[in-house]
């Protein structure tokens, strides 16, 4: 890798808010990577600046058949499957399934009910056996996507 190479296009799921209020799903562009050091004496790789904005983190593990109905996110949080799958749907009707190397970040705080009553996105266990998240709490304010894709 070489700073002559072009950067990668990795991708999250991004659950947020629209106009409206009303929750939508994209996949979003992880920004601004570049090649440096990450590590003194490790070589060069590509790498984000690091986020200062961690708050808190913890390991959630939910049983096959698990759903969560609709809810609003407590926080802003980036989950990150470590076993298992799992699903989030949002009020725009999409469904997105993530598994083990997938990130997604729930940033509906702001999310108000729609004509049928659901307020936020719900969200459940996919499969026959339970997931285990990693849920890392971040501050900051929601920040529109870059590369945005349609969410499947």
């Amino acid at each position: 890798m070489s700073p002559e190479n072009e950067a990668p296009v990795i991708y999250q799921v991004h659950v947020t808010t629209d106009a409206d209020g009303h929750t939508v799903t994209h996949r979003c562009q992880v920004p601004s990577l570049s090649i440096r050091r990450t590590i003194s004496d490790s070589p060069p790789m590509w790498a984000t600046e690091p986020n200062p904005d961690p708050v808190s983190r913890s390991v959630w593990v939910m049983p096959p058949g698990w759903e969560g109905g609709w809810h609003r996110n407590p926080q802003r949080q980036l989950v990150v499957p470590l076993s298992g799958s799992w699903w989030v749907r949002t009020q725009d009707g999409v469904r997105t399934v993530m598994g083990p190397g997938q990130a997604h970040l729930g940033d509906d705080l702001e999310a108000v009910e729609d004509a049928e009553g659901r307020c936020g996105h719900d969200s459940g266990t996919e499969g026959g056996e339970p997931v285990v998240l990693l849920m890392i709490a971040v501050g900051g304010q929601r920040q529109p996507c870059v590369g945005v894709i349609t969410a499947e």
